[in-house]
């Protein structure tokens, strides 16, 4: 299980490397893998601070750590969106 994670996670860093930042939605378009291992690595790389995943909108903003003034600033009307049925 270690190999396929390791690879998805160096597919994942050259995406990112590459580009700056991307969208979660962006990233599963680009890679030819299971749900399951994408979301696994991005979990293992977040939690070691290769990467940081941040909430915008409705989409996650993927950066390597040294990006992170490029993402764009987190929308304040997700809050007010989720809490109107209240």
């Amino acid at each position: 299980m270690k190999e396929p994670l390791s690879n998805v996670s160096k597919q994942i860093k050259n995406l990112i490397d590459k580009k700056g930042s991307m969208t979660l939605f962006e990233l599963e378009q680009n890679l030819d893998t299971s749900y399951n291992l994408i979301f696994l690595a991005i979990d293992s790389m977040v939690s070691s601070n290769e990467i940081i995943l941040r909430r915008c909108g409705k989409d996650y903003y993927i950066s390597n750590a040294g990006t992170e003034k490029k993402l764009p600033l987190a929308d304040t009307y997700v809050n007010e969106f989720l809490c109107q049925d209240v």
